[in-house]
């Protein structure tokens, strides 16, 4: 495993010496666990490139199934550690803070029943933060915006709201009762955590192309606040839930849109390979606590 771990830090840094460094091992402890490697296939991994060093073709080829490999063992050492925390009784819950109100009161007072040895321990932070949580066995369960992205997370959905438009005062919308989607073709945007949340931007933006509407993102907002100062700078219009742009009142004039089907999902989270009962029924139990949030499909 350190050798393969070697391979892939020499192929992504360049050289030995940047590869020892970002290890922590030194340039030779880092030659010597790929030539390990490189011994025991019986061919060179890497040759020799300017100052640096390249995949050789059998390299580009084995550095695949080292990648996956250690891939799986840091994921196998998380399901471990996430499967002994259950041991002690206490079982780990991550959300994002910017969740609806209603989502969150639900959130923090859920408690597996029957179970009154089981401590429910809650921690409130981004949504990236509980996704990454997660995924390194820190937390069982996480709770923030959908979709998800990472392969390894299973997620259901648990509540829907719809989008709005937020708009400084003055605007030509800002007048409208509703504002149809095509009336934002031409409209400067600003986009909300698109880094942090690049699947509830692409669900955006992917919607209204199905409409034949093209946004034109020219600013990003690290937060939802952010994003709500810069529409009273007049850098763009914003499209965030009623709740969200709730927590800034002054300058801002907020209007439905027409498609109601533009929404965004908040839903929850867990490992898949994390099969343990408790979880499971925590997640249940959660879908079932917050079924007045969702939109009746009948």
């Amino acid at each position: 495993m350190d050798g393969q771990i070697a391979v892939l830090a020499v192929a992504e840094k360049g050289s030995f010496e940047a590869a020892g460094k970002y290890l922590d091992i030194g340039k030779s402890a880092a030659r010597k666990r790929v030539q390990s490697v490189e011994g025991e296939l019986g061919t060179p991994l890497f040759r020799a490139e300017g100052k640096g060093m390249v995949l050789t073709e059998v390299g580009a080829l084995y550095i695949l199934s080292a990648r996956e490999s250690v891939r799986q063992a840091f994921l196998g050492v998380d399901r471990v550690h996430a499967f002994l925390r259950l041991q002690t009784n206490e079982l780990r819950i991550g959300y994002s803070t910017h969740l609806n109100t209603k989502l969150l009161d639900i959130i923090r007072r859920i408690q597996p029943k029957g179970i009154d040895s089981i401590s429910v321990t809650r921690e409130g932070m981004m949504t990236q933060q509980a996704v990454d949580g997660v995924l390194q066995g820190d937390l069982h369960v996480g709770f923030g915006i959908l979709p998800i992205l990472e392969p390894d997370l299973s997620a259901r959905l648990l509540m829907e709201e719809p989008l709005v438009a937020c708009l400084p005062v003055g605007h030509r919308l800002a007048t409208r009762a509703t504002i149809r989607p095509e009336e934002l073709a031409d409209e400067p945007m600003v986009s909300v955590m698109r880094k942090a949340l690049p699947g509830r931007h692409e669900d955006i933006a992917m919607h209204f192309g199905s409409l034949g509407v093209s946004l034109r993102f020219v600013a990003e907002a690290f937060s939802l606040k952010e994003a709500l100062w810069l529409v009273t700078q007049r850098a763009g219009v914003s499209l965030m839930t009623k709740f969200s742009a709730s927590s800034y009142r002054y300058d801002v004039v907020v209007r439905p849109l027409s498609d109601r089907l533009l929404t965004v999902k908040s839903g929850v989270f867990t490992r898949r390979d994390h099969v343990q009962k408790l979880v499971s029924d925590f997640v249940d139990l959660a879908w079932v606590e917050t079924a007045a949030l969702r939109p009746n499909p009948h």
